[in-house]
């Protein structure tokens, strides 16, 4: 079996959790999520993908792992700032890569709302 080298082997992938956030944990006025809710979340499974993929990228591409019924402009990428999970803007969502939301960085989630 030939490996394609613009794809990462499998070894290579991380492991991302998307998760679906319950109704009533917004702070609609911050636009963060509590850290204490948390535990509410209702996980949606795992998704294996390149670390060096970037939010953008993955958006485009959300449907391939979650099938096509996920609507990309449903779903927020979160980051954990002091004791809440803000909402990554989308102007950076072509900065930043994958690897800043998998392990350690478990504070990092990817939420379908």
């Amino acid at each position: 079996m030939s490996h394609n080298p613009s794809q990462p082997s499998s070894s290579e992938l991380v492991e991302l959790h998307v998760f679906y956030v319950p109704e009533g944990s917004w702070n609609y006025k911050l636009n963060t999520i509590s850290i204490e809710v948390i535990n509410k979340f209702i996980s949606a499974g795992f998704i294996r993908v390149s670390p060096q993929l970037t939010l953008q990228a993955l958006r485009l591409r959300l449907g391939e792992f979650l099938g096509e019924d996920a609507v990309a402009e449903k779903f927020l990428f979160l980051k954990c700032i002091g004791n809440n999970l803000a909402v990554v803007k989308e102007k950076q969502e072509p900065e930043l890569k994958l690897k800043s939301f998998a392990p350690p960085y478990v504070c990092n989630v990817i939420l379908n709302c």
